[in-house]
């Protein structure tokens, strides 16, 4: 091992900066043959990764081709020329307990994978041949290119796709953005002159080697012996082939700025986008100018550019600074969401958003105003959220190509000061005559088709009038950002008071008001979580009820927004949600000081006071979503239906729909006290508080909330019991895919039961996939999942497809289902205890942060009877099943008493 680190070169004279609470180790390497890798040792990980990116995306297509990176993706996972089976590396990855992916972007393609700690090195083995030597079988190209199509397909009515198919056509022809990215059946195919097969050859050869790609692994294992096993597999990258050309044609022509776009949406919708063309921002990571920028001009608080709009009720949220982004481009956008009123006065929106602009650049380039934003950040990379390491590795993988090596990790965060000369040429681009200002909505009229899509917009320069308006000045007055008055003091965590403490311990101070305290032994950082649920037995009891839950969720949240914003960029995030039969709020970040926030929050909650025009705005937007459903992808629509048919309490989108029909703004405020009649609350403080602390805090919400010291009603549930046999539902669909799924549903809520379950779903997941997706090409979304209800398990098998009907997909589905019943009775003994041990490892995988813990904390407490060591249990269960148990399981369950339920789409005509 130590002869092959004498051949490497490992970059010295340098540390790769780090946070001082990350506990792993790093190395980065060059092997001879050019490739660059970062070796991370993360102490006591279960779960080992690897990411590879090659700087090679859809700008490298060629002209004749376009697709033809992202088809040559999904080839890579159908056989090497060491594992040349096509569902080789699938099963491989699938049966030891991990998953693998890929995307393809503009100028750059990522690979990753992330499997249990003891199937690493193998993985990686399989992992090296796709990218050295994939197979490329006529054969598979053939049936490939079908699951191309069927995704381009799968998309037609996507509205981000849809909106981005119009970016490119109204963006320089010149430039490579413009291309068709995804490709299809017709780009795709062969011609007189070259197969696509040889294209796709010819593609990898010239892309895919080593001083074209960065690999970054992150497991337990040494740094030394990370090292050996890329200098061992990777060595064989060869090392030459071309480097992509960076674009040099600038990605907008004269006439596509200073314009009006009009986008008329296949779902009800209401957006203003301004766009700005900025030059490349790469090179600016160490002073983040454009973020600052974004941070000043998305500012919510009080006086702001936000605040405004909406006490105008112009409009509903904005956000700024995204936006595609490449080597010599990077479009800037502020998107706005409009209300009905707001959509009459976009004009007067887009003057006072460059009335805002030019207050930046009068005012905003501050360096105490960007210390302030700048001390932020660096409090997020000094208490970095945990990642999982395939999060990380493909992030750092991604960092290799654009960072200089030792920033790979800190260059997200570094902000060495105000580039004042840069943030003013920026400013200066953020002008009329440069903007391209998008209007989506259904009133707009149009003239034209997008090429791929078909989505309609149209297009027209700004006039003289316009121009002037949008330089001229309101009378509103704003202000930028002040001092945040949220910013922690406090960076170490409290002192720790029970180091033995597993578990939550539960205290009950009122009849109604139970809390749960955990000061957690493990994750030592200054940050905390709060869970409280308000369980309102009333709050489901009908659709009109939960879609007024909602609405009161939608409210409260802006209600919220404006005056703690400052405490959400400070890094206390705040959210609301209904849950069935409640509402929860939950607090999360630095625990400095949380606990204040979560008692201003509590107090302006239980008086929240809204005016009509927010009411009538929250229920437009709520009912068009509901109303749209059918619209949106199948795949989401059906597993909300199969929850509705088997849950009480929950609804279809319709009926929530249809059941606000009638409610205005006083019949609102009228229902709202039935909603939290006979209420009760239960509250999760975990974190680095100590008992005193969230003792304090359930005190004051128990005095501040609605509760019931001796309730009537009291919260229930309840899950449908399948007969045997099969229940066959259809719903609506307008969207062109089919969907075709079964649900199979347990009988028990013992643990061997769901053991079986868990089981089952592992090893038809692999073997479904490759027979229905990848065989038989039904479609290009084909799956399984796990999918138990109050205990019960279940498990749902699903297929979407573009040109297979639906009775078709249910015959596979079963057809398949049959066959397996059938070849799972010769299961060997090897294949079994590598089945038991993938499913209870990941059952037993420790929790990798405070956030994941706190969520499986919280979810025992709501949903599992605060049997926190419920996965524990489970695990030990399935280590114990014996195989004729199982086996006498799956013939009950999938063969004489299966108790299932079909779904399935049913096309709706264009008068429905």
């Amino acid at each position: 091992m130590e002869n092959q680190r004498l051949s490497n070169r490992t970059l010295s004279g340098f540390n790769v900066e780090k946070s001082p609470s990350d506990p792993r180790n790093y190395r980065f390497l060059t092997l001879p043959n050019g490739l660059q890798a970062l070796l991370v040792e993360q102490p006591n990980a279960e779960q080992a990764a690897a990411s590879m990116t090659v700087k090679a995306g859809h700008f490298q297509d060629p002209e004749d081709t376009p697709g033809l990176a992202h088809f040559l993706e999904h080839m890579l996972f159908l056989g090497s020329d060491q594992f040349p089976e096509e569902d080789e590396y699938s099963n491989f990855m699938s049966f030891a307990g991990g998953h693998h992916n890929a995307w393809t972007g503009t100028e750059h393609s990522n690979f990753y994978f992330e499997v249990p700690t003891e199937h690493f090195k193998q993985a990686l083995v399989r992992f090296s041949r796709i990218l050295i030597a994939p197979k490329l079988d006529t054969a598979w190209v053939d049936r490939e290119r079908q699951a191309i199509e069927s995704e381009y397909r799968m998309k037609l009515k996507d509205e981000l796709r849809r909106l981005y198919d119009i970016h490119k056509q109204t963006s320089n022809p010149q430039h490579p953005f413009a291309k068709f990215s995804v490709g299809n059946a017709t780009t795709l195919a062969d011609n007189k002159t070259e197969s696509i097969t040889a294209k796709l050859a010819r593609f990898h050869d010239a892309y895919y080697w080593a001083g074209n790609m960065a690999l970054t692994l992150v497991s337990s294992f040494s740094l030394d012996e990370q090292e050996y096993w890329v200098s061992t597999f990777f060595k064989a990258l060869k090392s030459e082939g071309v480097l992509p050309a960076e674009p040099t044609t600038p990605l907008y022509l004269d006439t596509n700025l200073s314009q009006w776009i009009y986008v008329k949406p296949l779902k009800d919708a209401n957006r203003l986008l301004l766009t700005f063309s900025l030059p490349e921002i790469n090179s600016d990571y160490p002073y983040k100018t454009t973020s600052y920028i974004a941070h000043l001009l998305g500012y919510e608080g009080e006086h702001s550019l936000c605040s405004a709009l909406r006490q105008q009720c112009w409009i509903l949220n904005l956000s700024a600074g995204g936006g595609a982004s490449g080597s010599n481009f990077k479009d800037f956008t502020i998107n706005i969401q409009l209300t009905d009123k707001g959509r009459d006065e976009i004009e007067q929106i887009v003057q006072w958003t460059f009335a805002y602009i030019r207050l930046i650049e009068q005012h905003g380039l501050d360096e105490a105003l960007y210390q302030d934003r700048a001390a932020i950040v660096a409090l997020a990379y000094q208490f970095p959220e945990p990642s999982r390491p395939v999060d990380l590795a493909s992030q750092l993988s991604i960092n290799m190509l654009h960072y200089e090596p030792a920033h790979v990790i800190s260059g997200d965060f570094i902000m060495r000061g105000l580039n004042q000369s840069f943030a003013r040429d920026i400013l200066a681009q953020m002008v009329p005559e440069k903007v391209r200002i998008t209007v989506i909505n259904n009133h707009v009229i149009t003239d034209q088709e997008s090429r791929w899509y078909q989505a309609e917009f149209s297009c027209r320069a700004l006039k003289k009038r316009e121009l002037e308006l949008f330089k001229s000045r309101p009378t509103m007055q704003f202000q930028l950002a002040p001092k945040n008055p949220f910013i922690p003091e406090r960076h170490e965590s409290l002192p720790l008071q029970h180091p033995l403490a597993r578990y939550p311990q539960q205290q009950r101070i009122h009849p109604a008001f139970d809390y749960w305290h955990l000061q957690d032994p493990d994750f030592r950082v200054p940050k905390g979580h709060l869970y409280l649920m308000l369980k309102m037995p009333y709050a489901a009891a009908s659709a009109r009820n939960y879609a007024c839950s909602r609405i009161w969720c939608e409210l409260g949240l802006e209600t919220l927004s404006e005056k703690f914003y400052d405490a959400e960029i400070a890094g206390i995030n705040i959210n609301l949600f209904p849950q069935h039969g409640g509402i929860t709020l939950h607090l999360s970040g630095f625990s400095c000081r949380q606990p204040e926030v979560f008692k201003a929050i509590v107090k302006a909650l239980s008086a929240v006071e809204v005016d009509e025009s927010a009411f009538n705005n929250i229920k437009g937007v709520l009912s068009n979503n509901w109303n749209s459903v059918h619209q949106t992808n199948p795949i989401n629509h059906m597993v909300a239906l199969l929850h509705h048919h088997l849950q009480q309490g929950s609804y279809t989108s319709k009926q929530l729909a249809e059941s606000v029909l009638d409610v205005d703004f006083e019949h609102y405020q009228h229902l709202l006290p039935g909603l939290f009649r006979d209420a009760q609350a239960t509250l999760l403080v975990h974190g680095d508080w100590p008992p005193e602390t969230a003792r304090e805090m359930a005190l004051f919400a128990a005095d501040v909330l609605p509760i019931t010291e001796t309730p009537a009603a009291q919260l229930s549930r309840y899950v449908r019991r399948l007969s045997p046999g099969v229940e066959s539902i259809t719903f609506p669909s307008s969207h062109p895919d089919h969907i075709g799924a079964f649900f199979i549903q347990g009988s028990s809520t013992d643990l061997k039961e769901k053991a079986c379950f868990l089981l089952l779903n592992h090893l038809t997941g692999p073997f479904f996939f490759n027979e229905l997706r990848t065989r038989q090409q039904l479609g290009y979304l084909v799956g399984n999942s796990y999918i138990p209800m109050h205990g019960l398990p279940g498990i749902l098998f699903y297929v979407q497809s573009p040109s297979v009907k639906p009775t078709t997909l249910l015959e596979r589905i079963h057809e398949f289902l049959a066959e397996f019943a059938e070849q799972v009775l010769e299961i060997g003994e090897s294949d079994w205890k590598n089945a038991t041990t993938a499913v209870a490892g990941h059952l037993e995988n420790q929790d990798p942060s405070l956030r994941i813990r706190a969520q499986r904390l919280w979810q025992s407490i709501t949903k599992n009877q605060a049997n926190f060591q419920l996965a524990a249990e489970l695990a030990t269960e399935v280590r114990s099943l014996s195989r004729e148990y199982f086996l006498e399981k799956v013939e009950k369950h999938l063969k004489n008493e299966c108790a299932g339920m079909e779904l399935s789409t049913l096309a709706l005509t264009e008068n429905q």
